[in-house]
C-alpha cells in the first residue's frame, strides 16, 4: 500500500514522554468512519506525545500493509492492516504478527516509547503485553466490555492469557464501567488497578433556550446492527405506546441499509410515525438534538455510547440500558431511566416514566449540566491519568 503522501514521521519532543497506542477503533487511512473515542482522548492530552497504531483487521492476506498517517495528515498514526481470522480464531497468532510488526516498525523509524496502552485488553492487550515486555515500558489496557466479554466467554482458555496481561499491567481503565465486577470475579488481582475512563464528549453545548417538542422521541444506531441496539424491540415498545398517547413520533437517524427496518416499520404498523432519517453529519447531528423530548437507545452490550451523553447534555432525558452501555456512570441522574433491553415491557415502561416526567426530567438536566458535562470532562482524568502515570513532572 501507498504511504500516505501527507504525513511524515512522527516527531519526538526530548523532555516529553510518548505513549504507545495500539487501537482497533481509531479513524484511519483504512477507515475514516471508526469512532472518535479513542482519538477524543488522545487529543485531550497534548501534555504528552503520543504515537498511534491504528489496527485494521482484514481475512485476506494479501491486503497486509502499512500506511504512514491517517488519512487526513496526521503524522503521529500509523495505519497498519493486520491479518486475523474472523470470531477470535488464532487471536493470539494475529496478535504477536502485529506485535512483532510494530517493534520492527519502531526500530525503523527510530521510535521511543516510555509507555504501551492497549485500547482493549483482550484484543490489543495481546500485543501491548508482548510489546511491553520486549520494550520494557509499562502497559496499561483499556476495558471495552463489547470486545472482552466475547473473549471471555466464548474463547475461555485465553483466561490465563488475561490473567498475565492484567498482572503486568499499570493500570486497568474501565470504558464499560458496568462491566467491572465482571473482570474483578475473574481475575481478582485487577481490583486494585482499575480506574473509571468514561469516553469524552467534546463540543456539546447547552441548548437552554430551545423548545422540544415532548412528542418527538429519536434513536441514533447504525441501522446494520439493529437488533444489538435494540430496534427490533423499541419499536414493538413504541408502537404500543403510540396507540395510548396519540401523536407521538419517532425518528430513526443512523447510516446502513434501510430496506428491513423499513419492513419492521410497517410490520409494527408504524408508518408514518417512525421515521428514517438516515445519516445526519454530526455537527448537525448535535444541533437537531435539543429539539426532541426522548432520545430512547435499548443496546444490547454496548461499550459506553457517547450519543448518550451528548443528549443529556442537549437538554433530553434519555433511555438506556442497565447492565451494558453507559450504566454506572449516570448514578444519580434522574434524567437517566435505564430498562431491561431484552424485555418490551420494560423499555415501554421507561418510556412512558420519560414522557410522563419530561418536563420535570428536562428541567433537572437543565440543572445538572455543569455537573453531567464535569462528570465527562477530558480535564480531571486526563490530569490523574498522567499523574499516575509518571507522564509529567
Amino acid at each position: 500500500m501507498a504511504p500516505d503522501p501527507t504525513a511524515g514521521p512522527a516527531v519526538q519532543h526530548p523532555s516529553r514522554r510518548r505513549i504507545l497506542h495500539l487501537a482497533v477503533d481509531y479513524p484511519d487511512a483504512h477507515d475514516r468512519t471508526k469512532t472518535v473515542a479513542i482519538r477524543n482522548f488522545v487529543k485531550a492530552n497534548p501534555a504528552v506525545d503520543h504515537v498511534v497504531v491504528a489496527l485494521t483487521r482484514t481475512g485476506d492476506p494479501r491486503q497486509v500493509g502499512l500506511i504512514r498517517g491517517d488519512g487526513a495528515g496526521d503524522p503521529s498514526v500509523y495505519s497498519m492492516c493486520y491479518w486475523g481470522p474472523p470470531f477470535g480464531m488464532l487471536l493470539f497468532a494475529s496478535m504477536a504478527i502485529v506485535a512483532r510488526r510494530i517493534r520492527a516498525l519502531m526500530e525503523q523509524e527510530g521510535i521511543r516509547v516510555d509507555l504501551v496502552h492497549a485500547h482493549k485488553l483482550c484484543f490489543e492487550g495481546i500485543s501491548g503485553y508482548l510489546l511491553s515486555r520486549w520494550l520494557r515500558v509499562p502497559l496499561v489496557c483499556s476495558i471495552r466490555a463489547e470486545a472482552e466479554s466475547k473473549i471471555l466467554r466464548y474463547l475461555p482458555h485465553y483466561r490465563p492469557l488475561i490473567r498475565r496481561i492484567v498482572r503486568h499491567s499499570r493500570r486497568l481503565y474501565y470504558v464499560s464501567l458496568w462491566y467491572r465486577g465482571e473482570i474483578e470475579r475473574l481475575f481478582p488481582e485487577a481490583q486494585p488497578l482499575g480506574r473509571e475512563l468514561p469516553n469524552f464528549c467534546p463540543g456539546t453545548r447547552l441548548a437552554a433556550d430551545a423548545v422540544p417538542d415532548p412528542c418527538r422521541l429519536v434513536t441514533i444506531l447504525h441501522l446494520d446492527i439493529y437488533q444489538k441496539k435494540g430496534l427490533d424491540r423499541l419499536l414493538p415498545a413504541f408502537a404500543r405506546l403510540a396507540r395510548r398517547r396519540p401523536g407521538l413520533s419517532l425518528d430513526i437517524i443512523g447510516r446502513g441499509r434501510p430496506g428491513t427496518i423499513a419492513t419492521l416499520i410497517a410490520r409494527h404498523g408504524l408508518t408514518g410515525q417512525a421515521r428514517l432519517v438516515g445519516a445526519v453529519p454530526h455537527a448537525e447531528l448535535l444541533a437537531r438534538l435539543p429539539s426532541y423530548g426522548v432520545m430512547c437507545l435499548p443496546s444490547h452490550n454496548e461499550t459506553f455510547g457517547m450519543v448518550y451523553v451528548e443528549a443529556m447534555l442537549s437538554g433530553v432525558p434519555i433511555l438506556y440500558s442497565r447492565g451494558t452501555g453507559i450504566d454506572g456512570f449516570v448514578d444519580g441522574i434522574d434524567a437517566a431511566i435505564g430498562c431491561d433491553p431484552t424485555s418490551v415491557d420494560s423499555i415501554l415502561a421507561g418510556l412512558e416514566e420519560l414522557l410522563d416526567r419530561h418536563g420535570a426530567l428536562r428541567a433537572t438536566l437543565l440543572a445538572q449540566h455543569d455537573r453531567i458535562a464535569a462528570r465527562f470532562a477530558a480535564g480531571p482524568h486526563v490530569e490523574r491519568y498522567n499523574r499516575e502515570l509518571g507522564l509529567v513532572a
